[in-house]
């Protein structure tokens, strides 16, 4: 097979094209960094070097493939970050019409099923007409744990809008990218069942507290019995201004962070 992938050489996007190369398929990589080339041909696949926001290049390198793999870019430069995804959705979208691949795999969210601006983003692949959607759905990344490097170093602990007892699914970029390779490999058959799919595949490595999670981290680096403690909404609202970020970025990091913590 021909596949896409979008994200680079992401926490995602490297090792499932380590996986899809592995398996023999011709893989084009999209990435906006010309730096990355060397690595990605490397690897065995080929690079395709643009941005999302350019439907004309999008169009240009889907244009003759099997399947695209598509995840949304996160931007702390737009200040509104929902109407971004929208934006780059549409252009993934517009993209598969115009070139013809009638296999999609999407990179959504847990919180796809809690927050609404998630399901329109999922619509917008849903309304395109026969196409197979797979809509990948995973937890909380291990490697947001990166994110709170300062944090843990300077506080000695991990804050966030949920944390304590809260629960939380975790997801682990690896099983993510075995999960999305599983469903572009395997759900391509060219069959009129395939074409009117629309499927939803969570992707759960892991389930524990909060505090569970912290103090195994905290353990393996130097910090035994660290805790996640519990920000109020409206205090990560103005600690994420007070960093910079515009009032309405602040506030859409804010509600994904919401529904992570399981009741």
């Amino acid at each position: 097979m021909k596949i896409v992938v979008t994200g680079s050489l992401g926490h995602i996007g490297k090792p499932l094209t380590e996986a899809l190369v592995r398996e023999g398929h011709s893989v084009i990589v999209i990435s906006q960094n010309p730096e990355r080339q060397k690595e990605i041909v490397a690897m065995g696949a080929k690079t395709a070097v643009g941005k999302p926001e350019d439907v004309e290049f999008l169009t240009s390198t889907f244009t003759g493939a099997d399947a695209a793999y598509c995840m949304l870019p996160i931007s702390f430069k737009e200040p509104d970050l929902v109407a971004y995804f929208k934006k780059i959705a549409n252009n993934y979208a517009l993209a598969v019409r115009r070139s013809g691949i009638k296999h999609v795999v999407l990179l959504s969210g847990w919180v796809a099923g809690v927050i609404s601006s998630y399901e329109e983003i999922e619509n917008i692949f849903d309304e395109l007409p026969d196409v197979a959607v797979t809509h990948i759905r995973p937890g909380y990344f291990y490697s947001n744990f990166f994110d709170s490097m300062t944090m843990i170093k300077e506080n000695g602990l991990i804050a966030a809008t949920f944390g304590g007892d809260d629960r939380i699914v975790f997801s682990a970029p690896s099983d993510i990218a075995d999960t999305i390779a599983n469903e572009i490999t395997c759900q391509h058959h060219g069959t009129s069942e395939l074409i009117a799919m629309r499927k939803v595949h969570y992707v759960a490595s892991d389930e524990m507290t909060c505090n569970e999670a912290a103090g195994i981290l905290g353990a393996a680096i130097g910090k035994p019995g660290m805790k996640w403690i519990s920000v109020p909404a409206e205090q990560m609202q103005k600690n994420l201004e007070s960093a910079g970020l515009s009032p309405k970025l602040a506030s859409d990091l804010v509600e994904m962070q919401s529904p992570f913590a399981m009741d």
